[in-house]
């Protein structure tokens, strides 16, 4: 692909997405670039679904949009990651357009962090309010820019200076630049999934130059070439054992580039190769036959070496490779001597905590726990939903179970949101995903729906129903941001109404509110204690949705008036508190259960009176 026909490429892509998705067919070709730029760059995976719902939802570009076309939560970050987006569909572009544009969406950012949602419109105010309150600590907000428009020669560091110069944290603000070549590189990357592959071969620099350890397990030097060839035949499948898929990271995806292009010869000493799990090889002469392989350890390079338009039959280059027999006697075996591997080899890149656990014997066994509840729990990024699931109440993962576990379970609405990663400490992850499988899957299941209510359905209503509210300039925001809140409520209201929240445990915890180590010393072992619970609600109500959601609607809109009542009180001696920090505290969280907890517990009864 040159650069002169990437823009004619893009053009045409943008006509066949108008043709997959009739609500753009009458749309103008820069409305499309935005949502073909969304759909390649962050919906590659092929489980995830792009729907016609989906783009309604991201796509904001209208009258008074703060100069932003797009607002989502990347949906491959466990760490909810805020895009602000904008497009220019354009065939040439200079530096000051794109530094402008960059620009006027941190400018856009900022105004909305001041809470000043009278600059833009209605959309735009309720979108980045609802993704905004999924923004924690370990989250970063990122500006992506998206242009048709080629480089041609416009300095990228002079566009990401603009992040110091507005006085945002690097480590917390990104700035993602794509130009025309990213963009169609981004669109032609092909993203199917299989457990393994079944047979291939690769290249060594020499007949039977391998070094052999053991029975199962030798070093090569392969050939950079012959790799390239096995992507181009099965794609990612070749890592279907990693640890994850490709990931684009500028820096490192440079270096290994520069290397590649510049001095190969010398990419032996400076990569840390690859590792391929198997269940057999055979070497013979310059090939190594493989069967039931997958690369564990140099997805990065893997796919940099496929992508390398300086590789070819004339110009390769060798670089070491580890073979490794699969070791073990039954599946859950096999699967942790794989997970070891690729732990203990991963090391160019930052490997994710839920990429360590996701082979782990134990996410298979929730998995098939899941399962037994009518729920695809995916143990693995990238693994596709079976279509009888693709309801988003009817799928979940590790990352997903974990927050609502965090919210619903250990009643930590605030870190479910802020800090999620806490999850991965033996406190939380061993009651969640060892100890209470059976138990905890059943939650798992009516949180899913509770949570799946609240984005789809809840928050729009309440929008309406309280727009004419005289505190509807304090109720709106805070509903927005009360995601986490409302499923530990909800958890909280059932368990006390089962009395697994007993009456004892409600006096200690309203008596220590007010200590610094409370949760630690005291709520802790009163929230993580799930005996006795069947389900959340009765399974009955199930089976009419219209009734339960009727009674979700009644326990949010309660949590959130008492929210407003216990905030307006705060805010009175504390100006610079916004809705968004506010609901992110855990003890606010507590409080607002003290404050109110007379007139919440008598409508918490009679709600489910009336379900029984």
């Amino acid at each position: 692909m040159t650069k002169a026909n990437s823009y004619e490429t893009i053009c045409g892509i943008i006509n066949s997405m108008k043709e997959l998705y009739p609500s753009l067919r009458n749309e103008p070709d820069e409305r499309v670039f935005t949502a073909l730029c969304v759909k390649s760059v962050f919906y590659k995976n092929p489980s995830l679904l792009f729907t016609e719902l989906k783009i309604e939802d991201f796509l904001v570009d209208s009258v008074k949009d703060g100069g932003v076309d797009a607002l989502l939560t990347d949906p491959n970050s466990e760490t909810s990651n805020l895009m602000i987006c904008q497009s220019k569909f354009y065939q040439t572009i200079t530096c000051d357009a794109v530094r402008d544009a960059v620009a006027k969406m941190i400018l856009f950012y900022k105004s909305m962090q001041r809470g000043e949602y009278e600059s833009v419109n209605l959309k735009v105010q309720r979108t980045f309010l609802s993704l905004n309150a999924e923004v924690g600590e370990e989250s970063k907000v990122c500006f992506v820019f998206f242009t048709s428009a080629p480089k041609s020669g416009i300095r990228e560091d002079r566009i990401q200076k603009l992040l110091r110069e507005h006085g945002l944290d690097p480590a917390h603000y990104e700035i993602q630049l794509y130009f025309s070549d990213d963009v169609v590189d981004e669109i032609k990357e092909s993203e199917s999934r299989r457990p393994s592959v079944e047979s291939g071969k690769i290249v060594v620099d020499k007949a039977n130059n391998v070094l052999e350890y053991g029975d199962g397990a030798i070093i090569v030097n392969v050939s950079a070439f012959s790799i390239k060839e096995l992507y181009a035949q099965h794609s990612t499948n070749l890592l279907s054992r990693n640890l994850r898929y490709f990931i684009k990271k500028r820096d490192i995806d440079a270096s290994i580039n520069d290397t590649i292009r510049n001095s190969p010869e010398s990419f032996w000493y400076k990569n840390n190769g690859l590792t391929i799990i198997c269940d057999d090889f055979w070497v013979s002469g310059k090939e190594v036959k493989l069967q039931n392989f997958s690369i564990v350890n140099g997805g990065q390079t893997t796919t940099l070496l496929h992508k390398s338009k300086d590789i070819n039959r004339e110009h390769d280059f060798y670089l070491p490779c580890k073979i490794i027999c699969t070791q073990g006697e039954t599946e859950d075996d096999k699967n942790e001597f794989s997970l070891e591997i690729a732990k203990a080899t991963n090391s160019q890149k930052a490997i994710k905590q839920n990429d360590l656990k996701a082979n782990a014997p134990e996410q298979v066994r929730f998995g098939n726990e899941l399962r037994g509840e009518g729920i695809f729990y995916q143990t693995k990024r990238g693994e596709e939903i079976p279509k009888r699931y693709r309801e988003e109440y009817l799928n979940t993962d590790l990352v997903e179970v974990g927050k609502l576990c965090l919210a619903g379970i250990f009643q930590l609405p605030g870190k479910s949101r802020s800090n999620p990663s806490m999850l991965y400490s033996e406190k939380y992850y061993n009651p969640i995903f060892i100890e209470n499988q059976t138990k905890v899957s059943r939650i798992v299941k009516e949180l899913l729906y509770v949570d799946y209510y609240y984005r789809k359905c809840f928050v729009s209503k309440f929008d309406k129903d309280n727009a004419d509210s005289p505190y509807a300039a304090e109720l709106i925001p805070l509903a927005h941001n009360a995601r986490t809140i409302c499923i530990a409520f909800v958890a909280f209201a059932a368990r006390w109404v089962k009395n697994n929240i007993t009456k004892e445990d409600l006096k200690i915890f309203f008596e220590k509110v007010d200590l610094e180590k409370a949760y630690d010393e005291y709520y802790y072992d009163i929230f993580k204690k799930v005996d006795g619970i069947g389900n959340l609600f009765p399974s009955k109500v199930f089976d009419n949705k219209d009734n339960l959601e009727e009674v979700l609607y009644k326990l949010f809109d309660m949590i959130i008036k008492s929210g407003r009542r216990y905030y307006r009180a705060k805010k009175e001696s504390d100006s610079s508190l916004n809705e968004s920090n506010f609901l992110k505290v855990d003890r606010n969280y507590y409080l607002i259960l003290n404050f109110d907890w007379d007139s919440l517990s008598s409508n918490i009864k009679a709600i489910f009176e009336r379900l029984n």
